[in-house]
């Protein structure tokens, strides 16, 4: 339990008394975790009809029957996901010295993985609603993500980035 502090007080009795408060520095509002969750769900969206419209094989480009396109097609979400990745991690990285740093990390690598299912899901579901439908008689012509590891390259990299940053930061203080 913390000792009470004593007021600070003057000659005269106004202005009130006022008490020294430590600055907490090492905690994050709930609105700064909520910030970013928020902010990477919502790049998970943009990113999903980022892969639905321009992917090989989407509603813009390319034929959905031709069996050449659907490799593209998760490497095109594969390619966004690693630049929203490049571009939080750099984000977060760039302000490690800011308070809070652990919920935040772990509120953009957490959100990073939920922005990646959501655009998956959104892709998806423009696909459904306004196509590309593909066909039965060619499995896999359909717009889904086919390769799930595609999914995981957006917060892997927001996590290798932080990663890197963290150490490189640390192997600088060690040797200054």
């Amino acid at each position: 339990m913390r000792p009470r502090q004593q007021p600070v007080t003057g000659a005269s009795p106004y202005p009130p008394p006022v008490y020294a408060v430590p600055e907490d520095r090492t905690t994050v509002p709930p609105a700064g975790v909520l910030w970013w969750a928020g902010i990477t769900l919502l790049v998970g969206v943009a990113m999903g009809v980022a892969w639905w419209l321009g992917a090989p094989a989407g509603f813009l480009y390319g034929d959905e029957l031709q069996p050449s396109t659907w490799l593209l097609r998760d490497l095109t979400l594969a390619a966004l996901g690693l630049v929203a990745g490049l571009v939080l991690g750099g984000i977060v990285a760039a302000r490690m010295d800011a308070p809070g740093l652990v919920p935040r990390v772990v509120t953009v690598v957490a959100g990073s993985a939920l922005g990646s299912l959501a655009a998956v899901l959104v892709g998806e579901g423009l696909a459904l609603l306004f196509g590309p439908h593909g066909t039965e008689d060619s499995p896999g012509s359909e717009f889904l993500l086919h390769s799930p590891g595609a999914a995981a390259i957006w917060p892997a990299t927001v996590a290798l980035v932080i990663f890197v940053v963290s150490l490189s930061s640390l192997a600088r203080t060690r040797r200054g």
